[in-house]
């Protein structure tokens, strides 16, 4: 749980429980002070270690190799496993999409298209096969660097500490 939780940034007054695992995968039930469902979803590869992979409620095994049932799927087929991530930033300077690709696992086919910073936060537009909204947020904390934070079509500044960025609401 502690490995886990330091691939990602939680709200305020939130902690990751109940780690599950299966072949390389790993669920972490979010605690905090409101009600949620859904957990995040860890990936496990050999040469790069564990990745933050997606947040949600169940995944189809075949999206993510898998080819038996996991408790965290909806199915069983499976034929390619996803890509693996292989690199860090550690640097507060605006970050790649390439690095911030690194740091999460993306449903296969799709990537990152523009980033845009703002102070110690960037915001990537994921682009792939289908049709999608929102943007990842990513915020940027010496001496550990750039860690997911989030996944959704907006943020409320004030909660990230910002007057105003292309990724928040008003």
């Amino acid at each position: 749980m502690t490995t886990l939780q330091t691939l990602v940034e939680l709200p305020k007054g939130w902690s990751l429980a109940e780690v599950k695992c299966f072949k390389g995968w790993a669920t972490a039930d979010p605690q905090g002070p409101t009600v949620d469902d859904g957990v995040y979803l860890f990936h496990y590869v050999a040469g790069t270690g564990w990745k933050y992979y997606d947040q949600g409620s169940d995944w189809d095994c075949k999206d993510l190799g898998l080819s038996e049932p996991a408790p965290f799927c909806v199915s069983e087929s499976v034929e390619t496993a996803p890509k693996p991530a292989n690199s860090t930033a550690t640097s507060a300077k605006c970050p790649s999409a390439k690095t911030l690709e690194s740091l999460v696992e993306l449903p296969k086919g799709w990537t990152f298209g523009s980033v845009q910073c703002v102070k110690d936060w960037a915001g990537a537009d994921p682009q792939g096969p289908t049709a999608g909204d929102g943007v990842y947020l990513f915020h940027y904390k010496a001496p550990t660097g750039w860690k997911y934070y989030g996944d959704g079509s907006g943020y409320d500044c004030k909660d990230l500490g910002l007057t105003e960025a292309p990724f928040c609401i008003y």
